[in-house]
């Protein structure tokens, strides 16, 4: 035997067995965290939606509705939410509803939080702007991940919905165009509650029958909602417009559901 065959260095470990190195092995605490999820106590205020005019960027008031959308008032005024009180006008009585207007209330995103885990949504639809979208689709996010179904409308919206889709993956749905009856539409339809429509609510689908016949819209599912955009796995979809409603056949919003007795600094 040489002295350099005792030398620990001098030996070709390259050419001897490989020794098998286990797979790396990580514990996992989803099931616990899905099952704790489940079984989580329901809340005597759990809505079916939340329509939501979201927290400001900055704590000051925003305006998300009107002519002057998407932008800091300069009057220290704030405008009643007519749109989400008049979709709720639509949904009301069949779903239960609760019209969140944080901007009226000066609510922080904590305040908001709060709110979502007090009225535990099934549905969450809120108002976005362009200048204001990314801290919009904060609440989105709040929303998504306690397992709501998201939902957005608005001025940003209406003419950017597919790049807005492919942005923020929180979001499930978009509301183009007029919202009103393409809320309704959407949650009759994934609740399976078409037949559960009131006569006046039902009289304004009826006026579209022949623009559906016409455009040969679906009879059925998420495809014949008119007005949507929506996941279907990885593709985003767009469904027909939605045409106008006549204005003389919505209900009169429910405008007690707004804190129009908040005080302004």
């Amino acid at each position: 035997m040489t002295e350099s065959s005792n030398n620990p260095r001098s030996i070709n470990k390259g050419a001897g067995r490989l020794v098998a190195i286990r797979s790396a092995s990580f514990p996992t605490a989803d099931e616990a965290v899905r099952q704790a999820r489940l079984n989580m106590p329901v809340s005597p205020d759990k809505v079916d939606i939340l329509l939501v005019n979201p927290p400001s960027p900055d704590g000051g008031i925003w305006i998300r509705s009107q002519h002057r959308v998407g932008r800091r008032t300069r009057e220290n005024m704030i405008w009643p939410q007519v749109s989400l009180v008049q979709m709720a006008a639509l949904l009301h009585p069949t779903y239960k509803v609760k019209v969140i207007d944080a901007i009226a209330e000066r609510m922080g995103w904590k305040q908001f939080e709060a709110q979502l885990d007090r009225y535990q949504p099934d549905y969450y639809l809120t108002q976005v702007t362009a200048p204001t979208l990314q801290n919009d689709m904060y609440g989105a996010f709040l929303a998504r991940a306690r397992s709501a179904k998201t939902i957005a409308f608005g001025t940003h919206v209406t003419p950017i919905p597919m790049e807005t889709m492919l942005a923020f993956p929180a979001l499930d749905f978009i509301l183009y165009g007029e919202p009103d009856l393409t809320i309704r539409d959407l949650l009759d339809t994934l609740e399976n509650r078409t037949e559960d429509r009131p006569p006046e609510i039902q009289k304004m689908f009826e006026r579209e029958t022949s623009y559906r016949t016409t455009m040969k819209v679906a009879s059925e599912g998420v495809e014949s909602v008119l007005g949507l955009v929506w996941r279907k796995g990885d593709e985003i979809i767009q469904n027909l417009p939605r045409p106008f409603v006549e204005l003389d056949d919505l209900p009169i919003p429910m405008h007690h559901l707004l804190p129009l007795n908040t005080p302004v600094d």
